[in-house]
């Protein structure tokens, strides 16, 4: 542990090459999806690089298995609000849902289209953050970037489309009309 602290990629490997199968059968037992087990277990290990120099584990098995554990509790959690929208959109308006997917697209364009006018790091933390919805900090951890730091990109990417507002309000306002 002290040599993964340390940033020792050698001992990352080891402990990926000796916890990767294990870790790997507990989330496919749960999950039964061989594709979303694989992408849970390298979220984890991932998280174990990004983190390691500020981590104190007793115990790297139990450790990695409680990991594990809560990224499938996470993962049917998310599943089950997907699951609850879908239901709620399809019972709202049951033969409006292909349009509302349709403007939905259209609008994720124009987003797309002012995103890519921004720094490269921004436009991520904007994408993943607003529009992804993904926790600022998992963002901020898969940048290398403070979460402070991130909240900053945030906070100027939400300025930019202020002083832009009257444009976009303009693109909106075409997109509605249509």
């Amino acid at each position: 542990m002290d040599l993964l602290k340390d940033g020792d990629e050698t001992a990352f490997t080891e402990i990926y090459n000796q916890y990767w199968e294990r870790l790997y059968f507990m989330a496919h037992k749960r999950l039964q999806s061989a594709q979303d087990a694989e992408e849970i277990v390298q979220q984890v290990f991932l998280t174990l690089w990004h983190k390691r120099a500020s981590l104190s584990i007793q115990s790297l098995p139990f450790y990695l298995s409680a990991m594990v554990r809560y990224a499938v509790y996470r993962h049917f959690a998310n599943e089950q609000r997907a699951s609850e929208r879908t239901g709620t959109l399809q019972a709202v308006a049951p033969d409006m849902a292909p349009a509302f997917d349709i403007d939905n697209r259209q609008l994720i364009d124009i987003l797309n289209k002012f995103a890519d006018g921004l720094p490269a790091k921004h436009r991520i933390v904007f994408l993943q953050h607003k529009l992804l919805d993904r926790p600022l900090d998992e963002v901020a951890s898969e940048l290398g970037v403070s979460l402070r730091t991130a909240e900053g990109y945030v906070t100027h990417v939400m300025q930019l489309m202020r002083k832009r507002r009257e444009s976009l309000a303009m693109a909106l306002l075409i997109f509605l009309l249509k």
